[in-house]
């Protein structure tokens, strides 16, 4: 657990402030979700996680099209910080055809 912390997590208030009002509240669960995946796969040392769409819409109960709005929601916000990687095939050392979502939490 990166904030040695088992039972709380901490979200930025920044998603009840007026500039975020418009915000779906789709969008806000999501960032919620995406805070309790950083406190489960990040520490000290790693500010990123990955995450495919699929398990995204897994862990936040919603459907891959609302995952997807809301995402976009998120990176447009600044909240969110979104990128995109591959695998790396350990035996041939080729990039994998799927396409993994990372993410970073920017802090206010």
């Amino acid at each position: 657990m990166k904030y040695n912390n088992t039972y709380f997590i901490q979200l930025s208030r920044a998603i009840f402030e007026d500039k975020y009002k418009s915000m779906s509240v789709n969008a806000k669960w999501l960032y919620c979700v995406l805070v309790e995946l950083e406190h489960k796969y990040t520490g000290n040392d790693k500010s990123w996680f990955f995450r495919t769409d699929e398990e995204l819409a897994e862990d936040s109960g919603m459907s891959l099209r609302t995952v997807q709005r809301a995402k976009q929601e998120l990176k447009d916000s600044g909240l969110v910080n979104i990128g995109y990687a591959h695998y790396i095939d350990s035996e041939t050392g080729k990039k994998s055809k799927k396409k993994l979502t990372t993410f970073s939490i920017c802090r206010r």
